[in-house]
């Protein structure tokens, strides 16, 4: 990472310009028209500038929005546990990182294209890592479960996040089930109630008893 510029616009009206005022607009404006309307020319306006000074803080678009993923994995409410509730707790800090990138529409995509590296990001692999050390999970199969409970938080979040999306209301998926060939899927038409009844919060609780579970299996 290039070091902190000392911004020059100093001054009674304007706060002086640093890598943390940009994230901050940048989450502003995401807040408000979501990270697709994103841009360094929109930031720079909010913060009563030209484009060229933010590229002495960030060298795109690309690097900005992960500084800006990198400021929600650091508000991560981290859940201790000890040799008995190491699971749960797990379980719960997965869970406040799906919530962190939800506050963002948008976020949870950014999460699912980058390798995240920076101060946040690695406070929470820490955290989980510590989790696992803890419940007696073997080292390179914690490594990996870092990275699978990355992906799950973030298509989660994605999942969830889009206030856009046109996917079908489950009562619409039921009855799509329900009025299948009954002959040619009859497994699925029988389970009609049980593959669209459980809310998201459901799916969610039973894929982390699922993941975190199989953890200390052989």
């Amino acid at each position: 990472m290039r070091p902190e510029p000392v911004s020059r616009r100093g001054g009674p009206a304007k706060a002086p310009l640093s890598r943390r005022a940009i994230v901050e607009a940048t989450t502003e404006l995401a807040r408000e028209d979501g990270l697709a309307a994103v841009s360094l020319r929109r930031v720079a306006t909010r913060l009563e500038t030209g484009p060229a000074s933010l590229y002495a803080y960030f060298e795109n678009r690309e690097q900005l929005l992960a500084h800006v993923l990198d400021d929600a994995y650091a508000r991560v409410d981290l859940v201790d546990g000890d040799r008995r509730t190491w699971r749960d707790a797990l379980a719960a800090t997965v869970v406040n990182t799906v919530d962190a990138l939800q506050e963002l529409p948008g976020l949870g995509s950014v999460a699912l294209g980058s390798v995240p590296v920076l101060p946040g990001a690695l406070r929470l692999a820490d955290h989980e890592l510590g989790l696992m050390e803890v419940g007696g999970v073997p080292a390179p199969r914690a490594a990996l479960a870092v990275d699978l409970l990355a992906q799950f938080a973030a298509a989660t979040a994605v999942e969830r996040g889009d206030p856009s999306s046109t996917a079908l209301r489950p009562v619409d998926v039921r009855s799509a089930y329900e009025s299948a060939d009954a002959e040619r899927f009859p497994r699925v038409v029988r389970a009609a109630a049980a593959l669209t009844g459980p809310d998201a919060a459901a799916r969610r609780d039973f894929a982390l008893a699922t993941i975190i579970g199989g953890l200390t299996r052989r």
